[in-house]
């Protein structure tokens, strides 16, 4: 490992820390700030290494501990938002040499050159499995922090509960059993809107940083069509299956498949935009329907489970692959010139 790529590494990790320590000390914007963390490890990663993004994922959780000396929010760093985005960048940047016949050498126009050869064609390591891997990662954290923080509903709903009851003009009025209700709702949501949200800031974390290197000139791995190829395996789709099926059931199993269910629901509903970005390619107004429905999803909570129907939809019709067309059939032989007549 070089010394600038070392150089980097230091520094990113400790942006990301910076990025995330308004959120640990209650900055009025470290939510938004928070967001952006996982930026900074994308970029070294992808354009200097795996090595360098593993250096700056741990120099953050250092960084925070030794910032505000509390090793939970260190462990909240890495193991939410910095580990992930090391671990998929090292994905993202795994390649081997191609099966598929190798593309004849060019001829070099030139008589006395040898011919021009264009390398050997890689394989890169799907997109699809990235995107699994990375949702099953926050899946982990998710579960990781709440066995941490030592997350229990019952525990929480009277706090929620009382900082309802003394704040506002609007809980002076409310009775105590809707306060409880609320109460009820907003603990029974954190299972699915925490993974929810850590994929997709994740997700967009990624990419940001691929765009940022791809800039600079960086990055060795091809651009992918993220319209395209923005999917999921097939396996997902019996993954969500099992978790929205153990979500009714109550206690530590409930919770687990909550959890589930929020991170391949933010997953799908991912896919969902993906192909919405396809199929309104080269059409008039593109850009309205785009705007339209990414401030739909802001705004209101329906437009989101739209899409997540049409993630599932574009997994399920995607889950084998195409046929490969017939190879088109030879011209017959031309027969042998018969001799000139005698």
């Amino acid at each position: 490992m070089t010394l600038p790529a070392l150089l980097i590494a230091a520094v990113s990790g400790v942006a990301s820390a910076l990025l995330f320590a308004g959120l640990v000390m209650q900055s009025g914007t470290a939510f938004s700030l928070a967001l952006a963390a996982p930026i900074p490890i994308a970029i070294a990663s992808l354009g200097w290494g795996s090595l360098s993004g593993l250096i700056s994922a741990l120099v953050s959780g250092l960084f925070i501990y030794l910032l505000t000396g509390s090793a939970s929010s260190a462990l909240l760093l890495f193991a939410a938002m910095t580990g992930p985005t090391a671990a998929a960048g090292y994905l993202a940047g795994l390649a081997r040499p191609s099966a598929a016949p190798q593309p004849p050498a060019a001829p070099s126009p030139w008589p006395a050159r040898q011919p021009v050869h264009s390398g050997p064609v890689l394989d890169w390591y799907p997109l699809e499995r990235i995107f699994l891997i990375l949702v099953l990662l926050v899946v982990a954290a998710c579960l990781f922090l709440g066995w941490l923080l030592g997350y229990d509903p019952d525990t929480l709903r009277p706090m929620i509960a009382d900082a309802l009851s003394q704040g506002g003009s609007g809980a002076e009025t409310a009775s105590r059993a809707q306060i409880e209700e609320i109460a009820r709702l907003v603990v029974g949501l954190v299972p699915f809107v925490q993974p929810a949200v850590l994929t997709i800031t994740l997700v967009i974390g990624l990419y940001l940083g691929a765009v940022i290197v791809r800039i600079s000139g960086r990055l060795p791995r091809p651009k992918d069509d993220l319209p395209t190829m923005g999917r999921l395996p097939a396996v997902s789709l019996a993954v969500f299956a099992l978790a929205l099926a153990g979500s009714f059931f109550g206690g530590t199993f409930g919770l687990i498949a909550d959890v589930f269910v929020g991170a391949f629901g933010a997953a799908f509903m991912l896919v969902g935009l993906a192909a919405l970005h396809k199929r309104t390619r080269g059409r008039p107004g593109r850009a309205i329907v785009l705007v339209v429905s990414y401030a739909a999803i802001l705004l209101l909570s329906f437009p989101a489970f739209v899409f997540l129907l049409v993630g599932i939809y574009e997994t399920w019709r995607g889950r084998t692959p195409a046929p490969p067309s017939p190879p088109a059939s030879a011209p017959p032989p031309s027969s042998p010139a018969s001799p000139p007549p005698a």
